[in-house]
């Protein structure tokens, strides 16, 4: 038998010092929730131990004998006549093992004479520390305390110093992994209600964590049921039968309706769970978090609510009408009448309802939007209004909620409201005149409070005569209307506009250089009719960042990557022909037009590769006779491969793609002019 304490000194009194019960319930409030939990695990681990002569003891911080457990009532009046009761100090009566391991923060034993308190000289004592951190401050610790073991003589045995410290042990884990878990809880602003089904003595199910977020859900009075059965809160069986089937059967769900009866009174809530098997630190059971349907659809929308990014700054332009359908807006913006925003497509409808809602009194709740167009008839209803369990085929198990309820204290908006079916129209007249809504499958109405504005690029009033929209409805949404002018009615704005979006698309790619127009290229810009509105234009600034490189952006670039539809042959009523819409934009600028670096090696290339002679048309133009749709055999000149391996910064295969050539055409014109590129 192995002593890790010798020596005694001799002690002056006999007996133990008790401190007044007082003061022994003040110690055991120092470890709050922890000595719940630990007096459940203390009473387990004895149950367990049939015929065992040994007491177990909990000790605080300082040598107090918080509590004292034994298997059978006559071992433990056996130890309490011999004045080892709750309450006795442990500290000021010598060398013991309680004593020693408390100052050395150790785990140990002391046998008979080794203890230098007369009365501890019959039995063998065993100590192992617990300390636990805090849930709050990870660094900080608790209370700490201790575990000990009180056996006689007779019944000393060395395996009491390994299963102490393997039960302290596997406490500390158990607590800091409810601790964690704690900290987690208390932050989802959720009722909590964790049950474990190991720890139980009785068969029944413990609730190991709760918070007072969960009587509220609930709509119970708060009970202490920390350590103590949970069907104390939540009737047993066979009431709330799907709950207790989740418990045993550890399932875990996710924003599941649920009802939960407690005291008879059963309210509906909205649950998830995580459903702990870890039997190394004995947990096992399901952790609930409850909260309302009301604070669910709330909690939805905000993860939704992220569309409204843009506000008024975001809208570029410095047209005077522009200017003043700012301002006009802006006031728009202060009310909650809803709006009807008209303007031919890529116009910024959407910006201008981001912009009205962010500079609103509705700024802080959510923006919801939906394009009406976008979706298939027979789903429109669904998306908008939500659904029941069972609505109709492919519905989700647990229903949906519609995008008016998730914008419920906000805006919704609704692009492309032309779209909408026309049966439908009269199910959105309806919601904006009273404000309730009812889902599909359900007969219960949803009050709600939601700012429309609606958009649409359709003739309104030639869709009213042709009975295809509601005139009422119209009316309706449109106690405001904004009409949005075409990029073309401001045409001062276009070159900003564009300017503006080289710049934001090339901060995104990390594109090395900040491109510029040249002159052409503005003018170009300028006396386009721009059909797809703001829309087309970033669009074809962003192809022309991300594919050409150099600093300039010439006429040809602009050409290149538009339809022919989109060319200005009405600003430019002397040009014939595409071929002579490009003779009319010549290249210039060419020599700024230096190419960025792609990390491929730079070689000196002639001037010529820079000056490219009047009479030779761009490598794409299908009046060129290299074209391959000109039907004309390509002739390539060594100006032509010149211009190709500046515009594709050297790189050989690039540029033999650039003028329509195989690599092996390529390679063998660069041998016939005798041009080095390495």
């Amino acid at each position: 038998m192995t002593h890790f304490c010798t020596g005694v000194t001799p002690m002056p009194n006999e007996n133990f010092d008790y401190v007044p019960y007082e003061t022994l319930s003040i110690e055991r409030k120092k470890l709050s929730r922890l000595y719940t939990f630990i007096w459940r695990y203390i009473g387990k681990t004895i149950s367990i131990s049939h015929g065992s002569r040994y007491a177990m003891g909990l000790f605080s911080r300082d040598g107090l004998l918080l509590d004292l457990f034994a298997h059978e009532n006559y071992t433990l009046e056996r130890f309490m006549n011999d004045g080892i009761r709750a309450g006795s100090n442990w500290v000021n009566i010598g060398y013991n093992a309680v004593r020693q391991g408390i100052i050395g923060r150790e785990s140990l034993c002391t046998i008979g004479e080794e203890n230098e308190f007369p009365l501890l000289k019959k039995y063998a004592v065993y100590y192992a520390p617990i300390s636990i951190l805090s849930p709050y401050e990870p660094y900080d610790q608790m209370e700490e305390c201790g575990l000990g073991i009180i056996a006689s003589l007779d019944n000393a045995w060395d395996d009491y110093l390994t299963m102490i410290r393997g039960t302290a042990h596997d406490m500390m884990i158990t607590l800091q992994f409810n601790n964690i878990a704690t900290m987690y809880y208390e932050r989802s602003g959720k009722g909590i209600l964790s049950i474990d089904n190991m720890m139980s003595t009785s068969g029944r199910n413990l609730a190991t964590y709760y918070n007072d977020e969960l009587f509220k859900v609930l709509e119970t009075p708060p009970i202490n049921i920390y350590y103590e059965p949970a069907e104390n809160l939540i009737d047993p069986l066979p009431a709330n039968k799907e709950l207790w089937d989740i418990v045993q059967n550890h399932r875990t769900i996710a924003n599941q309706p649920l009802e939960v009866t407690c005291n008879g009174k059963t309210v509906e809530v909205i649950a998830s769970t995580d459903a702990f098997n870890q039997p190394m630190i004995n947990a096992h059971g399901v952790v609930f978090y409850f909260t309302t349907p009301q604070k669910m659809t709330a909690e939805l929308s905000r993860q939704v609510a992220n569309g409204a990014i843009k506000t008024f700054h975001d809208i570029i332009g410095e047209n005077a009408d522009l200017k003043k359908l700012i301002q006009k807006a802006q006031r728009m913006a202060q009310t909650n009448s809803n709006i009807m925003i008209l303007g031919e497509s890529g116009t910024g409808k959407d910006v201008f309802a981001q912009a009205i809602h962010n500079a609103s009194a509705r700024r802080e709740k959510p923006f919801i939007a939906l394009n009406c167009g976008a979706l298939p008839r027979d789903l429109v209803e669904s998306e908008l209004f939500g659904y029941e369990t069972g609505a109709f085929t492919g519905a989700r198990k647990n229903g949906n909620i519609g995008k008016f309820e998730l914008a419920n204290g906000g805006t919704i908006f609704l692009d492309e409201i032309g779209e909408m079916p026309l049966e439908l129209q009269a199910k959105l007249l309806r919601v904006t005149e009273t404000k309730q809504l009812m889902r599909l499958g359900s007969s219960k109405n949803i009050r709600v409070d939601v700012r429309i504005i609606a958009a649409t690029n359709a003739n309104i009033d030639d869709m009213i005569a042709q009975k295809l929209f509601r005139a009422d409805l119209y009316y309706r949404l449109s106690t405001m209307k904004l009409y949005l002018m075409p990029l073309r009615e401001r045409r001062d704005d276009i070159v900003p506009l564009a300017e503006h979006f080289i710049r934001s698309i090339s901060r995104r790619i990390d594109k090395p250089n900040i491109m510029r127009f040249s002159e052409n290229a503005k003018e170009l810009l300028q006396q386009m009719d721009w059909f797809g509105n703001v829309r087309e234009l970033q669009n074809l600034i962003e192809c022309i960042v991300q594919l050409y490189p150099g600093d300039i952006i010439l006429p040809e670039y602009i050409l290149d990557n538009v339809s022919e539809r989109y060319y200005p042959k009405n600003a430019l009523k002397n040009i014939s022909s595409v071929s002579a819409l490009r003779e009319a934009f010549p290249k210039e600028d060419t020599a700024a037009a230096v190419p960025w670096s792609t990390g491929a090696p730079s070689v000196p290339l002639p001037e010529a590769a820079f000056n490219i002679p009047s009479g030779t048309e761009a490598p794409l133009d299908p009046s060129n006779p290299r074209h391959p749709k000109s039907g004309k055999r390509k002739v390539i000149t060594k100006e032509d491969i010149y211009e190709a391996l500046a515009a594709c910064s050297n790189n050989r295969t690039a540029a033999s793609q650039y003028l329509e050539i195989s690599r092996r055409t390529f390679y063998r014109k660069l041998e016939e002019f005798g041009i080095e590129t390495d």
